[in-house]
């Protein structure tokens, strides 16, 4: 099937986006992490689609990229698990003084300089998804743009707040899980 147009590859999406949700849902068993899933395999895809070459069927391709996703996704979760039980463990050696409160503040800021050095439509995709939890389709609906187009532009914010943040990334794991609730 050829996926290079907006029009085939929504046609795409609107096949396979309820199977491959179903699928995901077997093994994350939360909806909005399926979602969020099946909606990376396919901005990947749609990133990826002029140099992607696909030796089985589309189809097999698509609930292949949403298996492995779904594997990475539950091997993060069990390696955070493992951090927040050893830090629980060992919370004497981890007590908040006000270096760390510094830390976190400073964090925090370079965080939000890495939003504003965003595109504006990047940075307003970026912040509505992972600071104020709405769903691509959500994002879509309320800025009148496609739910391709959000999936693109989230997909270039997460590369550039990658590289923005890669220094701060030792720190921002222990945080992360605060700033973003």
């Amino acid at each position: 099937m050829n996926f290079q147009s907006e029009a085939s590859f929504e046609v795409l999406f609107k096949t396979y986006y309820s199977g491959l949700h179903a699928y995901a849902l077997r093994y994350v068993d939360d909806p909005a992490q399926a979602d969020e899933v099946v909606q990376e395999v396919f901005a990947q895809l749609w990133e990826k689609r002029s140099t992607i070459n696909i030796q089985s069927s589309l189809k097999s391709y698509l609930f292949r990229a949403v298996h492995n996703h779904c594997l990475n996704l539950i091997k993060h979760q069990k390696v955070r698990e493992t951090y927040r039980t050893h830090v629980e463990a060992n919370r004497a050696e981890f007590q908040v003084d006000e270096t760390d409160s510094m830390i976190e503040v400073d964090i925090k800021e370079s965080i939000m300089e890495g939003i504003a050095s965003l595109p504006k439509q990047c940075a307003k995709v970026f912040r509505m998804n992972r600071l104020e939890g709405f769903k691509y389709r959500e994002i879509a609906e309320k800025l009148g743009i496609s739910q391709k187009t959000v999936e693109a532009q989230m997909a270039k914010a997460m590369r550039r707040m990658r590289v923005y943040l890669k220094d701060h990334l030792p720190l921002l794991l222990l945080i992360m899980a605060d700033f973003f609730r």
